[in-house]
C-alpha cells in the first residue's frame, strides 16, 4: 500500500528538549521539505518560527510557511508549488474549526489528498490539527461533556472517516465531551491523545502510540440506557457499556478491528 504515513499529535509536543515525538516523525518519513500550515493559530507567524527552529535542530533543511489566513488565499499557485516540493506537511494547533473551513473542499487540499493516497507525501498535525483529521470534529464542553448541548461538532477532513479525535485529552479532562459525541450517534469511534503523544498511522489503518503519554479509545456501539434522545439540553445525560481503553507508548492498534494488536512476531 502506497499511502503516506498521518501523524496525530495531542498538542504542546516537547520542541525544545528531546523533541521525542517529532524526531520520531522525521525519522519515519525522512523528509527533506517540510511545509508548515498554521491557518488554525491566531500567531501562524509565531507557529511557524518555533516550528521552524525544531525541525532545524533535527537536521531538516528545507521548511517553508504556507501562511494562508483566508479561504480565498488557498488556491493560489505559489501554494500549489509548495505542496508539490513537500515531503511532509504540519497542520499547527489552534481553531480545528478554522482550519477546516479554510482548507476542506478546496483544489490546494485536494491535491494535498492526492499526494498522501499516492504515497509521496506523509501529514501530520498537533493540537487542531490532528483534530481536523477525523470526521466529525469536536469543539466545546470541556468538563461539562455529561450536559447534552454542552458540546458542538461539525465535518471534518475526514482523513478517518467516522472517527472523531481529540486532543489535550487527559490535561483538559475531555473524556466526557467525547462520549457527548458518541452517544449522541453522529460517530461511535473516538480516540484521544494526551499532550506530547502521538499515533502514527500506517496505510492499514494500524497506528502505533508515540511519546509520553497515554491514547484514550473510546466506542459506543454497545451503550445502552441512553437518554440523550429524551433529555433537553442542559440536562445531565445517562447511558451505560461506554467501551474505553488506554494505550500507552509502543502499543499498535487497529482502527478497522478496534482491537490492539500483539506485538510484530507474537
Amino acid at each position: 500500500m502506497k499511502k503516506g504515513y498521518l501523524f496525530l499529535i495531542g498538542g504542546a509536543e516537547d520542541r525544545k528538549g528531546d523533541k521525542r515525538v517529532l524526531k520520531h516523525l522525521v525519522d519515519q518519513t525522512n523528509p527533506s521539505n517540510i511545509i508548515i500550515i498554521p491557518t488554525a493559530s491566531k500567531y501562524p507567524k509565531d507557529v511557524y518560527r518555533s516550528y521552524a527552529d525544531a525541525f532545524s535542530d533535527l537536521g531538516i533543511k528545507e521548511i517553508e510557511c504556507l501562511d494562508i489566513r483566508y479561504r480565498d488565499e488557498v488556491d493560489r499557485e505559489k501554494n500549489f508549488e509548495a505542496i508539490e516540493r513537500a515531503d511532509l506537511v504540519y497542520f499547527g494547533g489552534g481553531d480545528q474549526v478554522k482550519l477546516v473551513a479554510t482548507l476542506n473542499r478546496t483544489r490546494l487540499f485536494d491535491r494535498i489528498i492526492e499526494r498522501l493516497e499516492s504515497g509521496d507525501l506523509h501529514i501530520a498535525g498537533t493540537s487542531a490539527g490532528a483534530a481536523a483529521a477525523g470526521n466529525p470534529i469536536l469543539y466545546n464542553g470541556d468538563r461539562r461533556g455529561l450536559k447534552k448541548g454542552s458540546i458542538k461538532y461539525s465535518e471534518g477532513f475526514g482523513f478517518i472517516d467516522g472517527v472523531a479525535i481529540d486532543t489535550h485529552f487527559s490535561a483538559r479532562k475531555r473524556l466526557t465531551r467525547l462520549c457527548q459525541l458518541l452517544v449522541s450517534g453522529h460517530c461511535r469511534k473516538g480516540i484521544g491523545l494526551d499532550e506530547n503523544t502521538g499515533i502514527v498511522i500506517h496505510p492499514n489503518l494500524h497506528f502505533t502510540v508515540i511519546g509520553s503519554g497515554m491514547v484514550t479509545i473510546v466506542s459506543s456501539t454497545h451503550v445502552s440506557g441512553s437518554n440523550y434522545r429524551a433529555v433537553a439540553n442542559g440536562e445531565n445525560l445517562r447511558f451505560n457499556n461506554m467501551h474505553v481503553g488506554f494505550l500507552p507508548a509502543g502499543t499498535r492498534f487497529s482502527i478497522r478491528k478496534w482491537s490492539i494488536l500483539g506485538r510484530p512476531g507474537h
